[in-house]
């Protein structure tokens, strides 16, 4: 087996798995959309996260549920530009069963992964696919 060939299907492999990843993160997602409730929240902080060459923020959200119990999380989803101010509200969608599972009710936030996933996913399959059967010149 050449390079081409191993580096190819090595492209092959790591799209399949990121689109089983996606796969599976749109199932749970789609779970998680259709089992929660939606309420109002209000960012209590921005987490900074410090890279070499980019400042990302992370709010930290605040909500209260039905039953007046009080949950605060911190978004998995990061800004480098728009994260929200301290004091803005937003809509939250949260498991009523365990209320501390929980996200900013916002289409990146809830499917930004997924698609990152699934896009990156079709590209390193198309690519490595392609390479091997020869639609993709080398």
């Amino acid at each position: 087996m050449d390079w081409i060939t191993a580096l190819s299907a090595t492209f092959a492999l790591i799209g399949g798995v990121m689109l089983i990843s996606a796969g599976r993160r749109f199932t749970r997602q789609r779970a998680f959309v259709r089992n929660s409730a939606v309420t109002s929240g209000t960012i209590v902080a921005l987490t900074e996260n410090r890279e070499p060459e980019e400042i990302s923020y992370f709010p930290t959200v605040k909500f209260k549920t039905p039953a007046g119990r009080e949950i605060t999380f911190t978004s998995e989803m990061g800004s480098s530009v728009d994260a929200g101010r301290v004091g803005d509200a937003v809509a939250v969608r949260y498991q009523v069963d365990q209320p501390q599972v929980a996200a900013i009710d916002s289409f990146m936030s809830l499917w930004g992964l997924t698609l990152v996933l699934g896009v990156l996913g079709v590209v390193f399959t198309f690519v490595g696919v392609g390479i091997l059967v020869g639609f993709v010149p080398v």
